[in-house]
């Protein structure tokens, strides 16, 4: 493995040869739940983002949030520790991780109140290993994987959000190339991609329309590529959500990734529950944070002449913040240890684990700010922040709705 894919902590630490999870151990000593199904390798790899986490981004969020953008050295920081591939095979480059390392990562960084381009990793990196040729992963994935380059997820349009069959995006075949029309609009990191992975339909006045939907491959430098509005966000001020402008595109035909029918757009979704279960775990993160920061000022906060965390009212609200952010965390860890052990759909466990967690992460955020009180309302505390920044991850990678609907399709068909 490349020096710069390595993971370095007390001992320097790769994935190689990495067991994501240990099932059917017992007895084991472990402090929880979660310690007993990781590898004593992913432990570490935990331990290790959690001091990367603290040390090298925690001291600059508010900087970074004040400036409102995310410096190059955040993405050089990330590339250098291999994150940015980390669902790649190191044969491309990657550093040869799974799920399971995607939601640990995405909870550290959450918990000190940061995003990183998990689209990125989670949706166009994945996608690209996953269903592309051999010649797709050459071309693409080691610059990806190093960081050169950055990938942006293009599915969302005016008029097709959750409705993904409604999307007017359209590549029209000819020889030699798709040409490619359309606009998206949300799209995570789209004015500082270098690549698109992009939804467009292929056919049109099919009886299910979503049978016509493609998938491709996008370079930016493409002429008739351009980036549009970004919007002004109530929260993640530090990323952006840009639209992105397709205008009579000449997309090489090698460049489609998953074609229109047949099982196409059931494999395009399918790379759903990744992104679900990273999503899912940035919630998780983002709560863990509010509370430990709620739970040690109420440690410290005296009134009626006694810290109020000796408050009975005080002490349930903790109680049952911490509670919900184990069972979030839990369904998490279903889902992903499902994903990678077993090798099934997990569409049912993933809308789950996104569901809860995006709504537990506002309610604990809330609760967060109102055990401070005043001070929970100012910048100085980041509670406010980090309710701010949660309140948005309900919305990307399917509505809790969306989610809720997933999940009776599976249990009731």
């Amino acid at each position: 493995m490349n020096n710069a894919h390595k993971f370095e902590c007390e001992a320097t630490v790769t994935f190689l040869g990495f067991g994501a999870v240990q099932l059917g151990k017992k007895g084991n000593g472990y402090k929880n739940m979660i310690d007993t199904i990781l590898s004593e390798e992913t432990r570490i790899f935990r331990d290790m983002v959690r001091k990367f986490a603290q040390k090298e981004i925690a001291p600059h969020v508010k900087e970074w949030e004040k400036d409102g953008k995310y410096p190059p050295q955040y993405y050089e920081k990330l590339s250098e520790m291999g994150f940015m591939g980390l669902l790649v095979p190191e044969t491309y480059g990657g550093t040869g991780g799974n799920i399971i390392h995607l939601v640990i990562l995405c909870e550290e960084l959450g918990r000190v109140g940061v995003s990183f381009p998990m689209t990125h990793v989670s949706a166009c990196c994945r996608a690209i290993v996953n269903q592309g040729t051999e010649d797709q992963k050459r071309k693409y994935l080691p610059d990806l994987a190093s960081g050169k380059k950055i990938a942006a997820y293009c599915q969302t349009e005016p008029e097709a959000g959750s409705d993904s069959g409604n999307m007017s995006s359209f590549a029209d075949k000819r020889d030699g190339y798709y040409l490619l029309n359309g606009r998206k609009v949300f799209i995570s990191n789209g004015k500082i991609a270098s690549v698109y992975i992009v939804l467009a339909k292929t056919e049109k006045n099919l009886e299910k329309p979503s049978r016509g939907i493609a998938m491709f491959i996008v370079d930016r430098d493409i002429p008739g590529v351009a980036v549009g509005k970004t919007e002004e966000l109530m929260g993640r001020h530090c990323s952006s959500l840009d639209e992105v402008i397709f205008d009579n595109v000449k997309v090489p035909s090698e460049n489609l990734l998953v074609p229109a029918g047949g099982r196409g757009f059931k494999e395009i979704m399918a790379e759903f529950n990744g992104e679900r279960c990273g999503n899912a775990a940035f919630c998780v993160g983002f709560a863990q944070g509010a509370y430990e920061r709620a739970l040690q000022y109420c440690k410290e906060r005296v009134q009626f002449g006694r810290p109020i965390a000796e408050l009975q009212g005080i002490r349930w609200t903790l109680a049952e913040m911490a509670t919900q952010i184990q069972a979030a965390r839990l369904l998490i860890y279903d889902a992903a240890t499902k994903m990678e052990t077993k090798k099934q759909s997990v569409a049912k466990e993933a809308a789950m684990a996104k569901r809860f967690a995006n709504e537990m992460s506002i309610w604990v955020c809330d609760k967060a700010i109102q055990l401070l009180g005043a001070y929970g309302y100012t910048t100085d505390y980041e509670v406010e922040r980090y309710y701010r920044d949660v309140r948005g991850w309900s919305m990307g990678g399917g509505t809790t709705q969306v989610c809720l609907n997933r999940i009776a399709r599976e249990i009731l068909a």
